[in-house]
């Protein structure tokens, strides 16, 4: 579960207002290793699911899939009141699992955690720069078309 410690949190829908996003931390100090810490761009961890579609029409692809993701996820719910967090990670993951074409489908469309500069520069802009908790994309890449959720993210 991606998101135990965000159960209660309500995230921006592309339907109706934004609603505030309160980040929990979880954890003490953080463990550093000296040399290596910023080798690879900044020593920032992310967490984030991702849907890579390949070929012709891949933005258009994107969109509508995107699209598919929220309408599943306020199913039944008040629009104006944003998305749940739990929703929204179902949601993209079983999207992820039905289009992604990267191998991580089959884990709905989940990277882990990763640090600053293992990703192609393009998703790193997004992962390391945008709103937690939204559906971004499509983010072109050498790869293909990327619908990118960031789950979290040390800042």
């Amino acid at each position: 579960n991606y998101c135990r410690h965000r159960r209660d949190r309500r995230v921006p829908s592309p339907v109706g207002r934004a609603m505030p996003l309160q980040r929990a931390r979880v954890g003490g100090p953080k463990l550093q290793m000296g040399f290596f810490d910023n080798l690879f761009g900044g020593g920032g961890q992310a967490e984030a699911n991702h849907i890579l579609i390949k070929g012709e029409g891949a933005d258009k692809k994107c969109e509508e899939i995107k699209q598919k993701i929220y309408d599943t996820a306020l199913k039944g719910t008040d629009a104006s009141k944003g998305v749940q967090p739990e929703k929204l990670i179902s949601a993209f993951q079983q999207n992820a699992r039905k289009f992604s074409s990267c191998p991580s489908s089959k884990q709905g469309g989940s990277l882990g955690s990763f640090g600053k500069g293992q990703m192609v520069p393009e998703f790193d802009q997004v992962v390391f720069n945008e709103q937690i908790g939204v559906v971004h994309g499509p983010v072109r890449t050498q790869f293909g078309s990327h619908l990118i959720l960031i789950l979290d993210r040390d800042d």
